[in-house]
């Protein structure tokens, strides 16, 4: 069933066209509940804009179904510069290419990408496996009997393990849990071989290990995790980033949407914004409208090759 929650908050004057010269109530949809990282986010881009002065806001949780209520109801919404969906790879990429939506690509406008984050292959301290050579050679070994734990079916956890697989001509045993919490005990407890995770869930807030981290899915060492190899340094071509980003009602005018992405981009850059960031352990990674079109389409068409991969259950 989906959640509905709205926080009415001042925000700030949209420089704009004479069209939209009288601003109007902003709608930022955020398809998960409150409380979350999303919400956490969106929440502070409405405080940043509102530190900017003039314009009201409203954040709107439409959670259900895995993030695709919330993003059917902004691809519905009238065309007019008011309504935003805040959303990531998961309604947007996932499960829009393996037909699981009543949406399609060309119902929005991608406005802008606001974060990424990288996702950490990790396994239990003290567990035997060390290094990702020992997982490939391990995998190779006993084909399926090295498992991998996720919080569900088509989650960025279970596209990253399955693109690691293919990338290293492997087999491993997908685990699905109902939720981080479940699968990362799992894990911990040595039913589960290996789960990825995002950066800031494999130490805790004192630094000390939650999980043995085995390789990360950026170009470069992360600076969080700095001992931690890279995939390609540990032999296999893979480079992954989860994402969020911000899309409009594909027929919105281009004047509102220069807009807004110029709002954005003002307000992303702000302290709030920026201390909200830090505590989630994402990197602010700004893409215009163009630019993001080009991403969002890549990422699209990276999910569709591995597909076949993914079980639909």
């Amino acid at each position: 069933m989906a959640m509905h929650r709205r926080t009415l908050i001042a925000a700030g004057t949209l420089l704009a066209t004479p069209a939209f010269a009288q601003p109007r109530t902003l709608r930022l949809v955020v398809p998960y509940p409150p409380g979350g990282s999303a919400d956490v986010l969106a929440r502070a881009i409405a405080e940043q804009v509102t530190a900017m002065g003039g314009r009201s806001a409203i954040v709107e949780n439409r959670a259900g179904a895995s993030g695709t209520v919330g993003a059917l109801a902004v691809a519905r919404a009238a065309p007019d510069g008011t309504t935003i969906l805040q959303a990531d790879g998961s309604p947007m990429s996932i499960l829009l290419e393996a037909g699981r939506t009543q949406y399609r690509a060309e119902d929005f406008a991608p406005l802008m990408r606001l974060a990424t984050s990288p996702f950490v292959l990790a396994t239990r301290p003290g567990g035997p496996l060390t290094t990702l050579p020992q997982v490939i050679a391990a995998a190779r070994a006993a084909p399926g009997r090295i498992t991998y734990a996720t919080p569900g079916v088509m989650s960025f956890a279970h596209v990253v393990a399955e693109r690691f697989a293919a990338a290293a001509g492997i087999e491993l045993l997908h685990v699905p849990f109902q939720g981080t919490g479940p699968a990362t005990s799992a894990v911990l407890g040595g039913q589960v071989d290996l789960i990825p995770v995002p950066p800031g869930q494999v130490l805790d807030q004192g630094g000390g290990a939650i999980f043995r981290p085995i390789a990360i899915t950026t170009e470069a060492r992360h600076p969080s995790l700095p001992d931690t190899p890279t995939f390609r340094e540990a032999g296999t071509d893979l480079v992954f980033l989860g994402w969020r980003g911000m899309f409009l009602p594909a027929a919105t005018p281009p004047e509102a949407q220069v807009a807004l992405a110029q709002m954005l981009t003002q307000a992303m850059a702000g302290r709030i914004v920026t201390a909200a960031m830090q505590r989630l352990g994402e990197a602010p990674a700004l893409l215009g409208p163009r630019e993001f079109a080009q991403f969002w389409a890549e990422d699209r068409a990276a999910i569709r090759a591995i597909l076949p991969r993914l079980p639909r259950e």
